[in-house]
């Protein structure tokens, strides 16, 4: 399936998977398995956003693995079968046919797609952006380590916040979750069972973020509690609120999205578009390794039946 159509803008692929993910990734490796004349896109780091986990203990076949070290796994897994990873920030999708991938640096043409463009930190939409870098954080893995021995906040809901004070109670010398909702949860009991064994750490609950306080640099955080304002200081601050679709360059591009922004597909991974598909946790639902794994499998398996149907037609 590795033919070129001829057309203004030269090369056409058989596939372009967009985001180099854990989803990503798996698609490409059974793609260049499969022979296809395959590229994958991605805006930042090759290996997607579980690079930023700390120690990860529910993806099967590891016992126990950093973020980090099996997100490189899945880059030398896929380079292995030499997949093409080429860094650029995709603006919008053409779905005319073939399809037109417009980036920064050049426009790709292409026969199918494959998005697996994952998530994003959500932002805690009050002042923090005057302070990034200079006491607040959105990753834990990245930056834990400037703050040994120190005092740090963990703002944040649910799971998103557990894993992040989960990585700083080893380093920092005290870990202060804030969290707006009644009680803090998590996806797995043993977690909250780890933090709440953890005699640095504190949960404060029902407070309402209103500012980051400091000027050059973050001090605290001041909160509404209790009906009451409340200052709560710090060395640093980790901002953990859960993560938002990447999908700001499909909004107009005919490609369904639900109400959240991610991306709408059936069991079979495919979109509203004939020939376009996606994975991971741009689909939403549980944002975990294995689901984003399972569904770039899949999703390069309609892909493939798609591009079988495609080269018959002709």
């Amino acid at each position: 399936m590795g033919d070129n159509m001829d057309n203004t803008y030269g090369k056409v692929y058989d596939l372009i998977i967009i985001g180099g993910g854990p989803a990503g990734l798996t698609a490409g490796i059974y793609a260049m398995r499969a022979k296809l004349n395959t590229i994958c896109i991605e805006k930042e780091n090759e290996g997607g956003k579980i690079a930023e986990a700390g120690i990860v203990e529910n993806y099967p076949g590891f016992d126990s693995i950093s973020g980090f070290e099996l997100s490189q796994k899945f880059v030398e897994h896929a380079k292995k079968f030499n997949l093409n990873i080429v860094h650029d920030t995709i603006k919008k999708i053409d779905i005319s046919k073939p399809f037109k991938i417009i980036g920064e640096n050049n426009t790709y043409i292409t026969k199918s797609i494959i998005i697996a463009t994952g998530t994003k930190d959500k932002k805690l939409g009050l002042n923090e952006d005057k302070f990034i870098g200079r006491g607040v954080s959105y990753c834990t893995t990245c930056d834990a380590f400037f703050y040994l021995n120190k005092e740090v906040i963990v703002i944040g809901r649910g799971t998103p916040a557990v894993m992040s004070a989960l990585n700083l109670k080893d380093i920092a010398k005290k870990v202060t979750i804030i969290t707006d909702k009644p009680e803090l949860r998590a996806a797995e009991n043993i977690m909250l069972e780890r933090l709440n064994d953890a005699e640095n750490v504190k949960i404060i609950t029902n407070a309402k973020p209103l500012k980051i306080l400091g000027d050059d640099k973050a001090e605290g955080v001041l909160v509404s509690l209790n009906g009451e304002e409340k200052e709560i200081k710090a060395d640093g601050i980790f901002i953990s609120m859960g993560h938002i679709p990447n999908s700001e360059f499909l909004e107009s591009s005919g490609i369904a999205l639900n109400k959240k922004g991610f991306i709408i597909v059936d069991k079979s991974c495919r979109t509203n578009i004939d020939g376009i598909f996606a994975c991971g946790d741009i689909t939403g639902g549980v944002l975990q390794v294995s689901k984003s794994v399972g569904e770039g499998a899949v999703a390069l398996a309609s892909a493939s039946q798609y591009l079988n149907n495609y080269k018959n037609d002709k």
